[in-house]
């Protein structure tokens, strides 16, 4: 559904103990602004759901709260931390507060570089991987995995942000237990999770990770079409992944490997979790980046009220053409009816090549009874 971008602040403006400093980005859902503290002097970001968007959909209301949900009960240096979260009356607006990250995405980085060298897409990787082990540690999944989600500091360090539609095992609801639903960045989903994303686990995480890393050492993406059903059809099929090295031959043949162990189409077969992800790297000679090893922090208590922190951040302008920062309407109605409709047809494919196999079978029986004279 396509709202409108909505003004709700400008400049100066003063919000629940927030000044607001400028805009960050907008979209179709919402916005995101820089904010600073007037107490505490610290710059935040600030996301706030529009208005109308909440009004039209309380779905929206839902992946809005259980980001700061989520995100309040783990921190971890390569996750966005969120530090307040409420509803505004007056404005009748839902805001999150959150660490602002000055710098850009990977998806910023990736237009304006072409792509990475192997080394530096591996330690964006890894540190992505270090979140996601926190987060499956509480049964946290991301399943949104892509470069828009990815943060790169001035410094290299990386922050994994937006787990909007995140599925958790501490936050029960429709989210999580809604069958055969379809949530995702069709270039980037895991098979699996393009034909039922309540039923993923850490696996699709290590898929769409895998093709965020070949998409930096590549400079493209490995299935690639004019809309999103051209895409799902090529991860639905039966064709292996990619191999690296086909767009890239300066890839060292090892870890070509790991990366279409990482996206292997059939799950069972796929590198088990980020952990494990982690220790294959290890055995290639990378090491994971200082930072990341900093202790990791839980907030058992769902109702514990978050605690504002300082953050060390300049206020150098983000490029003018940043994407979307609320990039989590992903669910699109017309995608499933095309996953549907794929499904329903490879089942009548093997349908049909079981039934040939079958007759096949029993035409060579007879035959051989025919001519071995047992019928007569």
């Amino acid at each position: 559904m396509n709202f409108g971008k909505e003004e709700i602040f400008r400049a100066g403006d003063k919000f629940r103990g927030y000044t607001i400093e400028r805009l960050l980005g907008n979209g179709s859902l919402g916005a995101v602004y820089l904010v600073r503290h007037e107490l505490l002097d610290a710059v935040y970001a600030m996301k706030i759901l529009f208005p109308s968007v909440a009004k039209e959909n309380d779905s929206y209301v839902k992946r809005f709260l259980r980001e700061a949900k989520i995100a309040t009960r783990i921190r971890h240096p390569n996750l966005v931390a969120v530090h307040d979260c409420g509803f505004d009356t007056e404005r009748g607006l839902y805001y999150l507060v959150m660490d602002y990250v000055n710098g850009g995405d990977l998806r910023q980085a990736l237009a304006f570089a072409g792509r990475f060298e192997p080394d530096r897409a591996v330690e964006v990787v890894m540190q992505v991987a270090s979140a996601l082990e926190a987060a499956q540690k509480l049964g946290v999944v991301h399943r949104d995995i892509k470069p828009e989600n990815i943060m790169i500091q001035p410094d290299g360090v990386v922050k994994l942000v937006d787990l909007g539609i995140a599925k958790s095992a501490v936050i029960k609801d429709s989210l999580n237990t809604s069958t055969e639903s379809v949530f995702g960045t069709p270039a980037y989903v895991a098979p699996e999770q393009a034909i039922d994303a309540a039923q993923v686990d850490a696996r699709a995480d290590i898929y769409s990770l895998g093709v965020v890393l070949f998409e930096m050492i590549a400079g493209c993406q490995p299935f690639q079409g004019p809309n999103a059903p051209q895409i799902l059809a090529q991860t639905l099929s039966d064709d292996p992944f990619p191999d690296i090295r086909d767009f890239n031959p300066e890839v060292k043949p090892l870890l070509a490997v790991l990366i279409r162990r990482m996206c292997v189409k059939e799950k069972e077969r796929r590198i088990a979790g980020p952990a494990a992800l982690l220790e294959e790297f290890g055995k290639l000679g990378y090491k994971l980046a200082s930072i990341a090893s900093v202790r990791v922090q839980y907030a058992q208590d769902a109702e514990s009220a978050p605690t504002h922190r300082s953050v060390k951040a300049v206020l150098d302008r983000l490029p003018k053409n940043r994407r979307d920062t609320l990039s989590f309407d992903t669910e699109d109605v017309e995608i499933k009816r095309f996953v549907d409709s794929l499904k329903r047809r490879k089942f009548i494919r093997k349908f049909c090549v079981g039934l040939f196999a079958a007759l096949g079978v029993a035409v060579t029986v007879v035959s051989m009874v025919l001519t071995m004279g047992i019928v007569r």
